[in-house]
């Protein structure tokens, strides 16, 4: 078996004691679009011991330029992009280990999926901070290291957080109110490559006992431009996660039945029987699988998830959103 991976091996560095301590790590890796599924199959050809994958979307034509492990049929089929990935990874590596919770990720179960879980290290794929400040929180209260990576335009930032701080809330203390979206802003495909390989780069030198970098990376694809920041300058001796353990997030009630998303999307929380019973809806089922149904409604084009979740695209505002959600409600009852 180790000849599969000699070539890695033969980096000094690395080394057949990384290669079987590589083999014995289980990463947890949150989201599984870009960065998550490009961090998923580095650590799937290095031979990573196992993986649990999780993410709540399926695959969607506009994905493919930069989501590789994906294809025009899992598009067409609908298929959860966790198990568009894990059949993927197996075809590479059948002899990894690989678990995939296809859920939305809350302060009400993450604590318990860690816990079930049980892994040795989590990934950042996700483009959502309020997740990031959540992951960043139940990490430290678990003693868990975790690496946070970003991706936006042509820019990047890589992070490995050790659960000693600075944390992410050191860095950033405020959550950013209106966090910038590849939807809207954009994305390159190849700042999505360079940050998925300096994230696995940060968690080759924490397998080796190398350590974390100590670096707040960051990278500009277009312009070729790449700098480093020691992160023991952005310490915060009076942190409120990683110096006085109080984790504001965890503790928050769960999120509410309409939220904003960006591009005029909003998601809608429904029980999840709704998915059985979508046919009471006043909408079209245009396109339909196990998974995720597609839904018209006066020109509004909507995805609901078999947990309940309702993805309402075009909608102008939260007040029209409210009397969609509450009209809908009303027709399964």
């Amino acid at each position: 078996m180790m000849e599969r991976y000699s070539r890695q091996i033969r980096y000094k560095n690395f080394g057949e004691q990384g290669q079987r301590k590589l083999a014995q790590t289980h990463v947890m890796i949150v989201g599984a679009g870009a960065l998550g599924s490009h961090c998923a199959e580095i650590l799937t050809r290095m031979g990573i011991g196992e993986l649990t994958i999780i993410d709540m979307d399926i695959v969607e034509l506009s994905n493919l330029h930069r989501q590789a492990t994906y294809s025009e049929n899992d598009a067409q089929m609908m298929i959860p992009k966790v198990e568009a990935l894990k059949k993927h990874l197996l075809d590479i590596n059948s002899n990894i280990k690989i678990n995939t919770l296809y859920k939305e990720i809350t302060c009400t179960n993450i604590e318990h999926i860690l816990r079930k879980s049980n892994p040795d290290i989590v990934m950042d794929g996700m483009d959502h901070f309020k997740i990031r400040y959540l992951v960043n929180e139940v990490c430290h209260k678990f003693s868990i290291p975790w690496i946070y990576g970003a991706a936006i335009g042509s820019q990047g930032t890589v992070y490995g957080i050790d659960y000693k701080g600075p944390c992410l809330k050191c860095v950033l203390d405020k959550m950013p109110e209106s966090a910038e979206s590849c939807s809207i802003n954009g994305v390159l495909p190849t700042v999505i490559y360079q940050v998925a390989s300096m994230e696995v780069s940060e968690l080759l030198r924490w397998i080796t006992a190398s350590g974390f970098s100590q670096k707040l990376i960051t990278l500009d694809t277009f312009s070729i431009q790449y700098h480093t920041v020691n992160i023991n300058q952005l310490k915060n001796d009076d942190c409120s996660i990683c110096v006085h353990q109080r984790y504001d997030l965890l503790n928050q009630p769960q999120h509410t039945n309409v939220e904003s998303q960006c591009g005029n999307t909003f998601l809608f929380r429904f029980d999840e029987n709704i998915f059985e019973y979508a046919h009471y809806l006043p909408a079209k089922i245009k396109k339909a699988n196990s998974f995720a149904k597609l839904l018209s409604y006066n020109e509004i084009n909507i995805t609901l998830f078999k947990d309940g979740r309702m993805n309402v695209y075009g909608l102008e505002d939260e007040g029209q959103a409210q009397a969609l959600y509450t009209h809908f409600a009303k027709s399964i009852k």
